[in-house]
């Protein structure tokens, strides 16, 4: 690593070479690099560790379990599953689009929350925007009984309720009406 210092004129580099700097052996630097560890020397002498993470994706589909995606909109549609007599439970694995399962005597309810900055007025724009997820959860209503829905919140629009089909989706007109079938 090196360090800056500060001379008339522009700035040089000072290689910890150059410096005469052997505080760490060969092997410690080997051990450092292969565990992700480097030492930074600060001007006070004091030495700081620094922990280098890989960027990582949570989108990918090597996301592993112990993933969680936490989001304000699910949240607000627990607590709208709680109005209509629903007890939610927020799923956390990244594989499936579902957010929340809502649990009822009369049934098992599905839910993905989604927020779009876009207005979603129709079932063809969520389509055009959420292509991957409408298509995901078309797929789950075709192998499970159970009814899945898309909440959708927009600013221009509000919340928009989607009810999901093995052949597609449409809007659901008699919302909350249609939780109580």
């Amino acid at each position: 690593m090196s360090r800056t210092t500060k001379t008339t004129g522009r700035p040089r580099r000072i290689s910890r070479a150059k410096m005469g700097d052997t505080s760490l052996s060969q092997e410690k630097r080997a051990e450092q690099e292969n565990t992700g560890l480097a030492r930074r020397s600060r001007s006070t002498g004091t030495d700081t560790e620094v922990v280098i993470h890989p960027p990582t994706d949570l989108l990918a589909p090597q996301a592993g379990p112990g993933r969680t995606r936490s989001n304000p909109i699910v949240y607000e549609a627990m607590d709208l599953l709680r109005t209509y007599g629903y007890s939610p439970a927020r799923m956390i694995d990244p594989s499936i689009p579902v957010n929340i399962i809502g649990l009822k005597k009369s049934g098992t309810l599905l839910v993905c929350a989604i927020r779009s900055r876009l207005p979603v007025p129709n079932a063809a724009k969520l389509y055009e925007l959420f292509t991957g997820k409408v298509d995901c959860l078309c797929g789950m209503a075709r192998r499970i009984h159970e009814q899945i829905m898309i909440w959708v919140y927009s600013p221009a629009c509000g919340w928009r309720y989607y009810l999901v089909y093995p052949g597609g989706l449409r809007f659901d007109l008699d919302f909350p009406a249609s939780l109580d079938k």
